[in-house]
């Protein structure tokens, strides 16, 4: 009798495992088009700096994604700016895209275009998870495609970016 009820735990145990293992995980998918809302550098020694992007959009559809948001607030209603402004807008925005790949969590982006050169064909990694209906991608690294890590994360700094879907901004 014993032998008996050791042989049905073994079997309810295994039965139960097997059970598990075809339970599907939620895919975790980024695809859709999304809206920065935060920005923040995050320094070795724990300080924080913030950016509230005024206007961006981070797009992913079918392994190709674009990027662009800026925290510049022009004052200018021209279609001709000054190189002040230019030079201003330029060095508060970010605009890339490329192709992407998601595994494991872990999205990688090349970038085929970006408006710094150093950043075209390089590749950027970030740690992607949820929170909410916000997506958060932690930066793991930036490299140009000469293999050259961004300024911040050679300097063992990182960059997260908080966005919300274009339809709950």
């Amino acid at each position: 009798m014993k032998l008996i009820q050791r042989l049905m735990v073994i079997l309810v145990g295994l039965a139960i495992i097997t059970i598990s293992s075809f339970t599907s995980k939620k895919k975790l998918s980024v695809d859709g088009a999304w809206t920065f809302v935060k920005v923040q550098t995050i320094r070795p020694d724990g300080s924080i700096s913030t950016t509230i992007p005024k206007e961006g959009q981070a797009i992913f559809q079918k392994n190709h994604y674009s990027f662009c948001w800026t925290s510049h607030n022009s004052t200018s209603h021209s279609w001709q700016l000054t190189d002040a402004e230019k030079l201003d807008r330029f060095n508060q925005s970010i605009i890339n895209t490329g192709t992407y790949e998601l595994k494991d969590s872990v999205l990688t982006t090349k970038a085929s275009f970006a408006m710094s050169p150093m950043f075209s064909n390089g590749i950027a990694k970030f740690k992607c998870s949820f929170s909410g209906d916000t997506l958060v991608l932690r930066g793991l690294s930036v490299f140009s495609a000469d293999n050259i890590a961004h300024p911040v994360y050679a300097n063992g700094s990182y960059i997260v970016s908080k966005l919300l879907p274009v339809s709950r901004k």
